[in-house]
């Protein structure tokens, strides 16, 4: 397929367009390839700018992937975000009550942004979903026609963006929508947009970062680096309490936090997690040349992996891959596993029967009678449906609660036949709104009973199945079968996550009963996510389990679970590509960026070969030799080594570096590499006013170090500049402040393990008189 959707329709243009040509183009190629799609392109919108029902456009149908989540674009309003942060800031007088339509030729771009990404780029649904929030967002800020916008418009609305969502998350996608997309199809008249935003807003943001870091407590030299991406320390084993010594209180719980424990044992992304198969673990077993186990003969008799559904593989199908299962965790990853068939085998049956029928209740026929109550439990879960139930009926459903067995349900069904009060929930189901839609209250000869009482009284299973399809539809099983890379479906029964649809169990606070339950879905994200802590609104697992009041208000990010797996096997030796393959990366350097090993863990894992042992002895000889292997410090003594490794061999180059390794030396804003065995630097502590020696680390104490110098020596030069012009002495403290501040800036930019003044003096020599001979 062709690279954009310009290339495949060329230069062609409806006449009656009066926009940008190139953007002209560009609409009407996505204009006639959506139809060809059977898209109907013009979208009629109410007064806010929402579609009508059934006139949003299913993305979900488009990508045709088989997934349940349901994706509509279906919003093309101004942004109310937008709107409040514009008011506030006195930019515009607006009435933020009022939301409108975005332009037509806003609503253009987002559909022929989609059409783009998805039928030719091959881009997923909830990136458009992303794509068109920050597209609604820039257009509300720039309130002008979109080829008309300018680098200051998307500057202002991603600093707008930010102050409503701190995370940053918009103005990433609306700069990465300039670089990939608009700069290079030149769809605006200022385009290339991007290198002017991106050297405003990327470089303010990375001041904010470096001052937050600055402005926290000290630190030990043995900080990882870019610890922030790991899970914080009390929320991570708050978590691991939570999940292995609690119990959950429903049954969606329970779910969950066999999800956790599954990301990790595996450090998988969460959306590989929810999407498991049934049959994910796969079991090899390893024999030797005659066909012993291996494990009679000292090697390992077997091996389990992890089946799944890897991520960013650039297919929007589901992209089957496998991950070794360590045998420190075998053991208790086949539980969960085998826990989690356990608690779904009953909606599985259900869902497998509705996927073979195509019907809402397959379990009857259209012309069953079904009493009031267990249709109450069929279409909301709910196991208890009397009102003020008694001891025993209390105490069953105690007892499901503590081993989350379904035969605890058996009994409830006769323990509440006797009860003549039913729930008001009951009552509201079968309100006068649901008869008139068509669910007939009936009695037991199957005539309508509109008497007062619904003890005794039963429903069509026919009515019921209908007034669910038009009048609840979210409560309808997920029954389109999944699409794998290799074009195969997948029936959703044959996933392992399964739970309830549109069941709030914490507020009902009564458990679901999944013999019961009709509406089943595949597990999404954010079943997950969302309680993980930091949504508002959303009870999170730590705000229902946690142990103190402090614990409640936790959070933590389910990727960095990944972070803190991917560090610990670079911390216990194990090879790049291993990891990288562990979580289907394609490239090594992709898991570096996940590498949060502090400088001393990387010194320890990096073993020197043994005939140099011999000759270096001294533990900070062997730290200075293993940081010029690694290549994170420069200097004078690192190129001479190098010289005589390469003409003279490793010995006489480690008898060298013996001899010079007192030169070694860590300042507070870098490594230094000179021998000071003789006199003392006369510019200690101010290498970087331009010294050779000077080395960058991305030590964190180093940084914040290098960052409250950047300030303090900002400030001296402003007070400096301020004083009056002839003032005795100004002149020499702008100069002097001047070539500091400078110093410092290229020491804050320059690369870890790069020298900072490659070409400068060395400092380390006394400032004394030189002749006119001197270099000849």
């Amino acid at each position: 397929m062709k690279n954009s959707i310009t290339a495949q329709f060329g230069s062609k243009k409806d006449a009656s367009l009066a926009r940008n040509s190139i953007f002209d183009t560009f609409v009407w190629g996505a204009r006639t390839l959506a139809e060809q799609s059977g898209l109907h392109w013009d979208i009629p919108l109410d007064g806010a700018g929402v579609a009508l029902p059934d006139h949003a456009w299913d993305l979900r149908k488009l990508v045709n992937d088989g997934r349940p989540q349901p994706s509509k674009l279906q919003t093309f309003s101004q942004s109310e975000s937008a709107l409040r942060e514009l008011s506030e800031a006195g930019l515009r007088n607006i009435d933020i009550a009022v939301i409108e339509p975005v332009s037509v030729a806003w609503q253009d771009l987002i559909k022929a942004h989609a059409i783009e990404h998805i039928l030719v780029r091959g881009k997923t649904p909830a990136y458009i979903q992303q794509a068109a929030n920050a597209w609604r967002f820039l257009a509300t800020v720039a309130n002008k026609e979109p080829w008309l916008v300018t680098a200051d418009d998307v500057i202002l609305a991603c600093k707008l963006s930010d102050k409503c969502q701190p995370s940053g998350g918009r103005s990433v996608v609306l700069i990465s929508l300039f670089s990939s997309f608009v700069d290079t199809l030149h769809l605006f008249d200022a385009c290339p947009l991007k290198p002017l935003i991106s050297s405003t807003v990327k470089g303010s943001k990375k001041r904010v970062n470096l001052n937050s870091v600055a402005a926290g407590p000290s630190r030990k030299l043995a900080d990882r680096k870019k610890e922030q991406r790991l899970p914080e320390l009390r929320a991570f084993w708050e978590l691991v309490r939570i999940v292995f010594t609690e119990s959950p209180r429903s049954f969606n719980d329970a779910l969950r936090f066999a999800m956790v424990k599954i990301l990790l044992f595996t450090g998988l992304r969460v959306g590989e997690v929810v999407l498991l198969p049934l049959d994910c673990l796969r079991t090899r077993a390893f024999f030797d040349a005659k066909g012993r186990s291996a494990g009679d003969v000292g090697g390992i008799s077997d091996s389990l992996s992890l089946r799944h559904f890897a991520e960013k593989q650039g297919t929007t199908a589901l992209y089957e891959a496998t991950q070794h299962v360590p045998e420190i965790f075998r053991e208790e990853l086949e539980k969960t596993i085998e826990l989690v068939i356990s608690l779904t085998a009953p909606l599985r049956a259900t869902l497998e029967a509705q996927c073979a029928s195509g019907r809402i209740f397959p379990m009857y026929k259209e012309s069953d009678l079904v009493e009031v109550t267990e249709m109450y439990t069929r279409v909301t879960g709910c196991s208890v449906y009397i009102r003020d139930p008694d001891a025993s009926v209390r105490e069953a459903v105690e007892r499901y609660r503590q081993r989350w067995d379904v035969e605890e349900l058996q009994p409830l069904a006769e323990l509440q036949s006797g009860a003549t009060r039913l729930s008001p929930a009951v009552s509201a189901f079968y309100d006068a709104k649901a008869r008139s839609a068509g669910l007939v209250v009936r009695d037991s000869s199957g005539e309508p009973d509109n008497s007062h009482g619904l003890r005794g009284k039963k429903v069509l299973v026919g009515d019921a199945e209908r007034f669910i399809a038009a009048q609840l539809p979210n409560r309808i099983s997920h029954l389109s079968p999944l699409r794998l890379e290799n074009g195969e479906p997948l029936e959703p029964w044959k996933m392992l996550f399964l739970f309830p649809k549109e069941i709030n169990q914490a507020r009902t606070g009564l458990p679901t009963d999944p013999r019961y339950v009709a509406g089943v879905d595949i597990a999404e994200q954010a079943f997950l996510q969302q309680v993980l802590g930091g949504s508002k609104g959303i009870e999170s697992l730590f705000s229902v389990y946690g142990k103190t009041e402090e614990d409640k208000i936790l959070s933590i990010k389910s990727h960095s679970l990944r972070h803190l797996q991917n560090t610990e096997l670079f911390r216990l030796g194990i090879a790049d590509t291993v990891i990288s393959k562990r979580f289907n990366r394609r490239s090594v350097v992709q898991s570096y960026e996940y590498d949060h090993r502090s400088l001393a863990e990387e010194l320890d894992q990096l073993e020197l070969p043994d005939a140099w042992a011999d000759i270096i002895g001294s533990e900070k000889v062997a730290t200075v030799a293993k940081l010029i292997e690694m290549g994170r410090t420069q200097g004078p003594i690192v190129r001479e080594f190098k010289r005589i490794q390469a003409e003279e061999g490793d010995d006489a180059a480690l008898r060298f570096l013996v001899a010079e390794a007192d030169g070694f030396h860590a300042t507070p804003y870098g490594f230094c590499l000179n021998s000071f065995t003789v006199d003392p630097c006369p510019k200690h502590l101010e290498c970087f006013t331009g010294c050779r020696h000077l080395s960058a680390t991305d030590l964190p104490e180093n940084r914040r170090n290098v960052v409250v110098l950047h300030g303090r020596l900002k400030q001296a030069l402003e007070k400096a500049e301020a004083r009056p012009p002839g003032s005795v002495g100004r002149e020499n403290q702008i100069a002097h402040g001047r070539t500091r501040l400078e110093g410092v800036e290229r020491l804050m930019t320059t690369r870890p393990g790069a020298q900072v003044f490659p070409e400068g003096p060395d400092l380390s020599q006394p400032n004394q008189p030189r002749s006119v001979l001197y270099g000849t």
